[in-house]
């Protein structure tokens, strides 16, 4: 009787059962079908955070064979933890520079040679004077620094003895080790904005921003000189090469496979998008680990032409402003650095499973009148393996705003667009939650904070006044400015 009972309600009234949102429930289709969520277990499974700070600013992580995890932080410099058991891992070491700043190290990138462990700092407005310095990770202390008066350094390489560091349009520096100091030996130049750097035999291989994979050879460290390159697409930050292809993680234009068996005409062999900017990558196993801000992606790349997504996470930190810069992969264990923290993540590969992807982590309505209405579509993308079931779609918490839709059915790599109006009673400030139920394993609950009638300007509004004192010494005002088109950048530096 009882199971009798059970049929109906998960077939016959699914729509009943899906409206007291008594948990995951079959969604009705169009034509009268009905589709039941799926029971899924996620590809990427946490092992474990590192403990200590909150807001470390990881810039790049790698990982060695033997076990030890480095990862460059603003705030703490280099660190480098055990990372045998990737479930317990242990801090190991801190190394900041003489050169960096007592409060803010500002290590960006990071190499080794051996124990000889190098990192580069950017220079900013904490830490003024760029720098490259060299320790010796047995004995945890600083061997020699090098700076250039005038040059910025981005990513570094290592091998015999030498480093080989970015300068962005100043070209690829190569350095050698002599005693207790970093020798300058040579520069190649002709690069556009060199940022990533990977070193293989007599070959330096680098991420050279707009110009996509550049080709350098270093046999001569006093002559280093281009040998060809291949256009990515985006801005080549990162590079890694296993055998005869080279792995870059090129921006906006996602991840890019390289020929590089001829290194006078490296050729594009296949890319794979990411909606954030992909801006480190590793290598394991035949998968690609690509650190691409909003999150990380694994491709099966056993075909280059043909990269294949298997795997995406969005770090679980709790906060929306979550960023991941740097990952790195072992086996099938991943180190993720995101903004905040290490984690460190296993692998699944045989594990199918949908993902939802939403364009924005917030929604913010302008002002509207009551009696009146504004509407926003939110863009929802299935990025995972598996069909997905999103048994619920409302704003449950605020009359005020209205979903187009009850449910949702993506299968993998659809898209499609919720629609949220704001329709409010009143002109006092509005708030809800948009919340998504679905059959992701890794976003089961996805919520959205929605604001309306938010008190100060809004589009449409008069701008307020801003007023700038030039250089010259005269003063610029936007209210002078009627009838010209303004653009007005607000950002942030790092």
């Amino acid at each position: 009787m009882t199971q009798r009972l059970f049929i109906p309600c998960a077939l016959l009234l699914a729509v009943a059962c899906h409206e007291r949102r008594s948990g995951p429930s079959p969604i009705v289709l169009p034509d009268g079908g009905v589709v039941a969520p799926g029971n899924y277990q996620s590809p990427l499974v946490q092992l474990q955070r590192v403990e200590g700070s909150t807001f470390i600013e990881i810039q790049e992580v790698r990982a060695r064979e033997d076990g030890l995890l480095f990862y460059c932080t603003g705030v703490q410099g280099l660190l480098v933890v055990d990372a045998v058991d990737p479930a317990r891992m242990r801090p190991v070491a801190r190394l900041a520079s003489s050169r960096g700043s007592p409060e803010f190290p500002r290590c960006q990138h990071l190499a080794w040679d051996g124990d000889a462990v190098y990192v580069t700092s950017r220079g900013d407005e904490l830490q003024p004077v760029p720098f490259v310095a060299l320790f010796d990770l047995a004995q945890r202390r600083e061997i020699a620094t090098f700076q250039l008066p005038g040059k910025s350094f981005e990513g570094i390489a290592a091998s015999s003895g030498k480093a080989y560091v970015a300068m962005h349009q100043d070209g690829l520096l190569v350095l050698e080790r002599s005693g207790t100091a970093l020798v300058q030996r040579g520069v190649a130049t002709g690069l556009q904005n060199a940022r990533g750097v990977e070193v293989s035999g007599a070959r330096v291989y680098v991420a050279d921003g707009a110009g996509g994979l550049a080709v350098v050879d270093v046999s001569d460290a006093a002559n280093p000189r281009t040998l060809g390159r291949a256009l990515t697409g985006g801005n080549a930050g990162s590079v890694v090469v296993e055998g005869s292809l080279a792995y870059v993680a090129a921006g906006s234009a996602g991840l890019a496979i390289v020929d590089v068996s001829d290194p006078t005409a490296p050729r594009l062999l296949g890319t794979a998008p990411t909606p954030g900017n992909a801006v480190q990558v590793s290598v394991a196993r035949g998968r690609a680990w690509v650190a691409a801000w909003n999150d990380v992606r694994v491709f099966d790349v056993s075909e280059p032409a043909r990269p294949r997504l298997i795997a995406v996470e969005h770090v679980p930190t709790g906060s929306l402003l979550s960023r991941v810069l740097g990952v790195a992969a072992r086996g099938d264990n991943g180190f993720f650095g995101e903004w905040t923290g290490m984690y460190s993540y296993e692998l699944h590969p045989q594990r199918t499973a949908p993902h939802l992807s939403v364009a924005q982590r917030t929604i913010e309505f302008g002002v509207v009148a009551p009696g009146r209405a504004d509407a926003f579509a939110l863009a929802v993308k299935n990025e995972g393996t598996a069909r997905l079931v999103a048994w619920s779609v409302a704003v449950p918490d605020s009359a005020a705003f209205k979903v187009d839709r009850p449910s949702l059915l993506l299968e993998t790599g659809q898209e499609a667009a919720i629609e949220i109006t704001f329709h409010p009673s009143t002109a006092s400030l509005q708030r809800g939650t948009l919340v998504i139920q679905s059959d992701d394993p890794g976003a089961m609950d996805v919520r959205i904070p929605i604001t309306g009638n938010r008190p100060g300007a809004s589009v449409g509004d008069p701008a307020p006044e801003v007023a700038v004192e030039l250089l010259d010494g005269t003063t610029w005002q936007l209210s002078k400015q009627t009838g010209k088109v303004v653009v007005l950048a607000y950002f942030a530096t790092f």
